[in-house]
């Protein structure tokens, strides 16, 4: 994946027998932050020490010995996710081990989330290098957070152009892919306004959290 440069966190269950979900599901985060103001982010030169970033991130939030702001926004994602689950640290763990996660900007947006909007989400290698990770993982639900990744993901995959969905027109699309289909729900971003109940009916409604 030569335009990666933030590796996507792939749980160990992910698409085998011992995952929650019959689905290959791609949740597709915004950005990560970083304060240490590093001028080379996304270079060939830092690609080595900060490819994991992203696995690093999801490793934290799993840790029980971490207390941060930010983890109430993959927690808030997972109790409208998964209904019926007692969430808890090991439920926790089994959600995050079953999906993949990736960040669509390929570096660091700044300190904070208020930040990103100085960063162009039509970059082609943004684009290029989220449909390599597509190619890498097969996923059949790709879950975007927030409307910026949402308009930032290209019409066509590969293999045609995607079309509305006639359950959600609002806020899922359908691509061909290969002999199959992806379907593309775009959410709010749950470090926002997010209605928990309204996109548990969605995720429930398009069987994605089967």
């Amino acid at each position: 994946m030569k335009n990666v440069f933030f590796k996507p966190w792939v749980g160990s269950e992910y698409g085998t027998d011992k995952s929650l979900f019959q689905n290959k599901i791609l949740v597709l985060g915004d950005s990560h932050y970083c304060e240490e103001y590093c001028f080379q982010c996304g270079s060939q030169e830092k690609r080595e020490c900060c490819s994991e970033f992203t696995t690093d991130v999801v490793n934290d939030y799993l840790n029980p010995d971490i207390t941060a702001r930010w983890k109430r926004t993959f927690t808030t994602f997972m109790n409208s996710f998964v209904v019926g689950t007692k969430h808890d640290e090991q439920s926790r763990i089994g959600l995050w081990n079953s999906v993949a996660f990736y960040n669509y900007l390929q570096i660091a947006a700044g300190t904070d989330a208020r930040q990103t909007q100085h960063y162009n989400y039509e970059d082609p290698t943004y684009k290029s290098a989220l449909i390599e990770v597509i190619t890498e993982l097969q996923p059949d639900f790709i879950i975007s957070w927030g409307n910026k990744v949402w308009d930032a993901v290209p019409e066509d995959l590969g293999f045609g152009k995607y079309r509305v969905s006639q359950q959600f027109e609002n806020c899922c699309c359908v691509y061909p892919y290969k002999d199959a289909e992806i379907q593309l729900i775009g959410v709010t971003h749950p470090s926002t306004a997010y209605k928990s109940s309204y996109w548990s009916n969605v995720f429930c409604e398009l069987r994605a959290n089967l």
